[in-house]
C-alpha cells in the first residue's frame, strides 16, 4: 500500500490493515519502528525481531479476493526487494491478507529469498489477542471456523536474506508500461479528433489491467444485424470477486465498455443508447462506460434508472479513475479493489 491513490473504501481498508498489522507485530513482541522515518520509501512497516534482533521491512497487500493474484505478487515481491535494499535492510516479509495457492508462495519466494504470509498466518499471528483476531475477521469478513491457525506462533516469521542479485525487471516493466499509458491518455486531444485514438489506447489499458479477470477481448463488434457496434465486448472469468459478483450475482458472462472522448461531462442520451446494447437473455446485463470527463447529473440518474427498473448495470469511469487503476497495478495491488469498490458504491446508494 506504499502508492497512496484517492482515499476511497479500499484505500482505506488497506490502511486499517497495515494498523492492524504493526498491533499484531508489537503485541507478538517485536518492536515497531514509526513509520515517520521511513514513510516514503516504499515500506509499510519496519520492526525488529524480538529473538534474533534482526530488522525487518514489511509490506502489506489487502484485497476482498479470496486469492492474491500471481503477477501482483511477483510485482509486491520485486518492488519490497528494491524498497529493503534501498534502506539497507537484508530480510523482508510481503504481508497479503488472502489466501495464496501453495506451490506459488514456494515458488516465489525461492525466487526471491523473501517470505511471504499468507491470511492464515495472519490470523495465527493475531490470534494470541482475541481483540486483534475479532478486529482482523471483520475487516477481512471471513469465517474463523474455516481456517487452519498455526498454534507454534513463533516460528511463523522466518525471513531469510534477500538474494542480492534478484531480478526485478519485471517490475520495472510493469511500471515503464503503466507509466506510458497514463502519459499516453493525458495527450489524447478531446472530442472527435482523438475518439480513436482513446478507444484504442483505453482497450490496451484494459488489457493490462485486467487480463486475467476478462477474454475473449473484440474491438468494434458488430451485432448480427449490423444495427449495433460495441466499443469492446469481453467474456468474463470468475477470478476476481468484482467478476464474480458481475457473472453470478448479475447474471452476465459478457462485459461490454463503450469509450467516450467528450470535451464536456456525458449525458443522459449517451446512457440511453448504451444501455440499448444490454440485453438480459444473451447473459450481457453490464457495460463500464468511459469517458474524459465522467458523467453529467442527469446521465448518473439514468444510469440508476437502469439498474433499478431493468436490472442494467452502466457503471461511469472517468480518466482520473482509470489513472487510479494504473497506479495501483504499478505498486503491486489488484485493480480490481478499486472496481468492486466502484460497482458497490453504486448498489449500495442505488434510490428507490
Amino acid at each position: 500500500m506504499s502508492i497512496r491513490m484517492r482515499a476511497g473504501v479500499s484505500a482505506r481498508l488497506g490502511f486499517a490493515l497495515e494498523d492492524l498489522c504493526r498491533e499484531i507485530l508489537a503485541v507478538n513482541g517485536w518492536q515497531v519502528e514509526s513509520s515517520d522515518s521511513f514513510s516514503d520509501t516504499g515500506i509499510d512497516i519496519i520492526a525488529t525481531d524480538p529473538t534474533r534482533n534482526d530488522r525487518i521491512a514489511f509490506e502489506v497487500k489487502y484485497t476482498r479476493n479470496p486469492m492474491y493474484p500471481t503477477s501482483a505478487l511477483r510485482i509486491s515481491s520485486e518492488r519490497l526487494i528494491e524498497s529493503a535494499n534501498a534502506e539497507g535492510i537484508d530480510k523482508a516479509v510481503l504481508i497479503v491478507a488472502a489466501d495464496i495457492k501453495p506451490e506459488i508462495k514456494e515458488r516465489v519466494e525461492n525466487q526471491y529469498k523473501i517470505q511471504i504470509l499468507n491470511l492464515d498466518d495472519l490470523l495465527s499471528l493475531a490470534s494470541i489477542d482475541l481483540e486483534l483476531l475479532g478486529r482482523l475477521v471483520k475487516l477481512r469478513e471471513i469465517d474463523l471456523s474455516e481456517r487452519n491457525l498455526d498454534s507454534n506462533i513463533k516460528s511463523i516469521i522466518q525471513p531469510t536474506i534477500i538474494k542480492s542479485s534478484s531480478d526485478t525487471s519485471s517490475s520495472h516493466e510493469n511500471e515503464k508500461i503503466g507509466i506510458n499509458f497514463i502519459d499516453v491518455l493525458k495527450a489524447i486531444p478531446l472530442g472527435k479528433e482523438g475518439c480513436y485514438k482513446f478507444e484504442d489506447t483505453v482497450s490496451e489499458i484494459l488489457q493490462y489491467l485486467f487480463d486475467g479477470d476478462l477474454t475473449g477481448w473484440h474491438q468494434q463488434k458488430r451485432t448480427t444485424d449490423d444495427l449495433h457496434r460495441y466499443d469492446l465486448i469481453c467474456r468474463v472469468i470468475d477470478n476476481s470477486t468484482v467478476w464474480k459478483f458481475i457473472s453470478l450475482n448479475l447474471d452476465s458472462r459478457y462485459v461490454l465498455f463503450e469509450f467516450k472522448n467528450y470535451k464536456d461531462k456525458i449525458g443522459q442520451s449517451q446512457v440511453y443508447s448504451t444501455e440499448k446494447y444490454l440485453y438480459e437473455k444473451a447473459k450481457r446485463k453490464v457495460c463500464f462506460l468511459i469517458s474524459r470527463k465522467g458523467p453529467s447529473k442527469n446521465a448518473v440518474v439514468a444510469c440508476q434508472g437502469a439498474m433499478r427498473e431493468h436490472g442494467k448495470l452502466i457503471l461511469n469511469l472517468d480518466e482520473d479513475m482509470l489513472i487510479d487503476l494504473i497506479n495501483s497495478k504499478i505498486s503491486g495491488d489488484d485493480p480490481n479493489e478499486l472496481l468492486f469498490e466502484k460497482v458497490d458504491k453504486f448498489l449500495m446508494e442505488l434510490p428507490r
